[in-house]
């Protein structure tokens, strides 16, 4: 069930490029300037696809994990003595639940058992069933096999729509622009010092003024005799 709320989250993504034309799945930094409205164009349409391919595998998937019932059966080879002490004849089919109280004593049986090895126990798998619950009966038109097959179909198709979509945003990426975006993001930030950090000029003249002042003051004062 996880999968395919993962699943429709994904398709959720995708629809927003597709029916809005918008979103950061249709960036077009580094795409050739002349082929901008056509990348953007083709890469809607192979969303789309990709989209539509999403939602069916969430809903094969959906069918398959919850809209059936799956059953393991077993039997026993020989006639088999049951913790509960009732006989078990061979051939006779078991559910994994009936396996589960026949091999282990309950404790209304009050009885107290040594661990059995499962390797020793006369029984043997015979098969798995696939139950339609009753809810879901109007998908009785397909088959448990049918969508474990189009499950597997679909997560086909969306690996190669996901390979060609990388395919294509190379065919429409200018090479040149993004080893020249690479080598700008690559290249170590040099620290600067603020600008006029070297320039004494203000400083010059505040010391000038200072050496002015000290000469009049000196002169102002009476000379000692």
């Amino acid at each position: 069930m996880m999968f395919c709320i993962v699943l429709l989250a994904i398709a959720v993504y995708l629809a927003i490029p597709v029916f809005t034309g918008k979103g950061k799945l249709l960036t077009t930094e580094n795409i050739k300037k002349d082929k901008i409205d056509a990348y953007v164009k083709y890469m809607r349409l192979i969303y789309l696809a990709l989209f539509i391919v999403v939602l069916l595998m969430a809903a094969f998937n959906f069918v398959e994990q919850v809209a059936y019932t799956t059953e393991q059966h077993y039997e026993f080879t020989e006639d088999y003595t049951g913790a509960d002490g009732n006989v078990y004849p061979a051939g006779e089919d078991h559910t994994v639940a009936e396996m589960q109280q026949i091999l282990v004593p309950t404790e209304s049986s009050g009885s107290m058992c040594a661990p059995v090895d499962p390797e020793t126990l006369p029984y043997r798998y015979t098969g798995t069933t696939h139950t339609l619950k009753e809810q879901y009966s109007f998908l009785s038109f397909l088959p448990f096999e049918t969508i474990h097959v189009l499950n597997f179909i679909t997560l086909g198709l969306s690996m190669l729509i996901i390979v060609g979509l990388f395919i294509f945003i190379q065919r429409f990426t200018d090479k040149a622009a993004k080893k020249k975006a690479q080598e700008k993001r690559n290249s170590p930030v040099r620290p600067s010092m603020p600008k006029g950090a070297f320039d004494f000029s203000d400083y010059q003249d505040e010391v000038e003024v200072k050496d002015d002042m000290f000469e009049e003051e000196q002169q102002a004062k009476p000379s000692k005799k």
